[in-house]
Formats: C-alpha cells, sequence, structure tokens
C-alpha cells in the first residue's frame, strides 16, 4: 500500500499548490457537522480520484463525508487537509493524512502523513519502524532539563494545558494534530499534549490516525490522560484527547 499512499499524497499536494480560489470558501458540512472548506473538498476529491483512477478495494473513513464503503476489507482512514485553519490564515503548517486500518487505531497497519508546505514524508509500517523521507527516525532521548513540549492552548483548551505547558524549557505546537504527533516521532518534541474542555473539538481518528502509528513505531508512547496506551474506534463520531511521549518518564514528570 506505501505506493498507493504516496500516490495520494502527490496528488493532494499538487492540486493544493495549483488551487486559485478562496481555500476559506464554506461549501458545505463535514461528517460531524462542522464547516466544510473548499481545500479541504478538493483535497478529497482528489483522493477518491486517485482510489478509484487506481482500483483501489479500500473503503474510506474521511473527516468531510465521513464513512464510504467501497466494498473494501481495510478502510483508509483520511483527513484531507489536517490544520485546515492554518492553510486559510497562510500558517505553513497543514497535512494530508493516511492511514490502512479496519476497526480500531490499534489494528492500524500503515500510515502516511505528507507536509504539504515543506514536502517532507512521513511513513510506518506496524512492526516495520518509521521513517522520514525514507530514513528512519526515533524518538528522542529524555532530558528531563530540556524537554519541549507541543500543547494545545487556547479559548478550548482544559485548564490544566497552561500547568503542562508551564513545565517544559520550550513549548511549540503547530495546530495540525498528525504533524505535532509527527515531531514527537522525530524527536523533535517530547510531548504533544491535547486536552480540550469540550467534546466537539477534542481529536478525531481522521485527525490522529496516522501520526499515531508513526509515533509508535518511531518508539514513542501515545497515551490516553489516565496514562493508558490510547485506543479508540475508528469511527466519524469518536474523540479523545491524548498525550504523545518519546519517553514514559516524560508522563510520568507531569504527575
Amino acid at each position: 500500500m506505501k505506493g498507493l499512499l504516496l500516490e495520494i499524497a502527490d496528488a493532494v499536494q499538487h492540486a493544493v499548490e495549483a488551487f486559485q480560489g478562496d481555500p476559506a470558501e464554506v461549501v458545505g458540512r463535514g461528517a460531524d457537522g462542522a464547516p466544510s472548506a473548499r481545500i479541504d473538498r478538493l483535497a478529497e476529491e482528489t483522493v477518491l480520484r486517485v482510489l478509484d483512477y487506481e482500483g483501489a478495494a479500500l473503503n474510506v473513513l474521511s473527516e468531510e463525508s465521513g464513512f464510504i464503503d467501497r466494498g473494501g476489507k481495510a478502510t483508509l482512514v483520511l483527513d484531507p487537509i489536517d490544520g485546515t485553519h492554518n492553510a486559510i490564515r497562510g500558517i505553513p503548517a497543514y497535512s494530508v493524512s493516511l492511514a490502512i486500518g479496519h476497526e480500531r487505531l490499534s489494528d492500524v497497519q500503515e500510515a502516511l502523513v505528507r507536509d504539504l508546505v515543506s514536502g517532507a514524508t512521513y511513513y510506518a509500517a506496524k512492526g516495520g519502524g518509521a521513517f522520514l523521507n525514507a530514513r528512519p527516525i526515533r524518538v528522542r532521548p529524555v532530558d528531563l532539563k530540556d524537554l519541549v513540549f507541543s500543547v494545545y492552548l487556547g479559548m478550548q483548551a482544559a485548564p490544566d494545558a497552561a500547568r503542562i505547558a508551564s513545565q517544559a524549557r520550550r513549548v511549540r505546537v503547530l495546530g495540525a494534530a498528525s504533524l505535532d504527533l509527527c515531531l514527537v516521532a522525530r524527536g523533535a518534541a517530547d510531548l504533544y499534549y491535547m486536552h480540550s474542555k469540550l467534546t466537539e473539538t477534542k481529536l478525531r481518528a481522521v485527525d490522529i490516525a496516522g501520526g499515531v502509528l508513526i509515533v509508535r513505531e518511531a518508539g514513542g508512547l501515545v497515551l490516553d490522560l489516565k496514562g493508558q496506551e490510547l485506543d479508540m474506534p475508528l469511527t466519524s463520531t469518536a474523540r479523545t484527547d491524548l498525550a504523545a511521549v518519546g519517553d514514559r518518564r516524560t508522563w510520568e514528570a507531569l504527575s
């Protein structure tokens, strides 16, 4: 499936780069009822065209259209544009996130995240390690005196987010969950922490299915906020908070 995932990512990147219209134009509603921007719909349509052209026997679970039964035995878990608000505002951090799974996050077999600005490509296969532009990547050995965190902050963040952020030497956040997870996988960040006080702004499977496998294959952990290995159904309605760490000692130091 790696070749197909790369083909999809290339097609989405070319479509986004060639797009001339207003990326923020609202063109409908996504599977969860949120407004769909033109750039999201463009990217999703591009993915579906590639699947049709290649005759790929994959169902699709997409942020925009929800579950599409295409008669497949596996499902492509798709966020056509992760970081839509960044793309609309001109902040250079947004991606297409792709994962091949079945019913749950824990059974995702392959994943690819393409940074649509830099072109960086993150890939992982279960049991096969994680890669950035075809080079192996690993999480960073923990140094509790030099912690870099990515923490979800803002109006909808839970109160403990500020406490978590205050324990890092530096805080960075990209605003695209797939890319924030990949920062942990490549060792650029020690923690990605997402805790929203509103259910509707928690993370969905389409946001994280790709990045979670990449972190785990790079040697890191993706946990729920009780410290257990994160798992969730691959559905349009499931939502979660999470903590991704390169080393469990980072998580333990936060309690």
